[in-house]
């Protein structure tokens, strides 16, 4: 028996199949993007064993039990909670060859602020009252003085030995104000598949 395609036809039942998410963009090795009998046989494992657990514990379970990738159990995890919320009697067979719900990880590149913590070195001078040499040296001894620095000098310090640390608060600002600044489709040329 012969069938005859268009073109338009033939192109999409290439691109149509039962393994990519995200337009072709994500694929993984061992499951695909619909419910089949193994992961009904998954979900219904995690629901008998652990019922009651969160997303990080079904993940866990998913990625340790049966030796799936980090990404396939968090998408795994995400539609085993997804479907629950539809059937919570845990009767999974139903599901058979309804589509996943794609979920994962996406990485926005961006700058982030950041601060640095220099030590360095200044003239200055420890000041102080007393009485005799001895009294101040006594002073000096027990950190009992002012200090000033001459800031019209240099600081001798290293700058390649900067301890960097990231503004966390400003950096989540930043990128907000950044995404609101752009439209979807300059925000989407930035991101990638974790």
């Amino acid at each position: 028996m012969k069938i005859k395609l268009t073109e338009e036809q033939y192109n999409r039942l290439l691109v149509e199949n039962d393994k990519d998410f995200l337009g072709g963009q994500v694929n993984f090795k061992h499951i695909g993007n619909k419910v089949n009998p193994f992961i009904i046989k998954l979900f219904t494992i995690i629901y008998n064993k652990c019922n009651k657990c969160n997303y990080l514990g079904v993940k866990e379970m998913i990625k340790d039990d049966f030796s799936l990738t980090e990404a396939e159990s968090h998408l795994l995890s995400y539609n085993y909670h997804q479907f629950l919320l539809k059937d919570s009697t845990g009767n999974f067979k139903h599901f058979l060859g309804e589509p996943l719900e794609y979920y994962g990880k996406f990485v926005y590149d961006t700058t982030l602020p950041v601060y640095g913590t220099v030590w360095g070195y200044i003239d200055g001078v420890a000041e102080g009252y007393g009485t005799s040499y001895e009294d101040f040296i006594d002073q000096l001894r027990d950190g009992m003085f002012d200090v000033s620095a001459d800031w019209r000098r240099n600081v001798d310090a290293d700058t390649y030995d900067v301890e960097w640390e990231l503004e966390e608060d400003h950096a989540n600002e930043k990128i907000v104000d950044d995404v609101a600044d752009e439209d979807d489709s300059e925000i989407m040329d930035r991101i990638t598949i974790g």
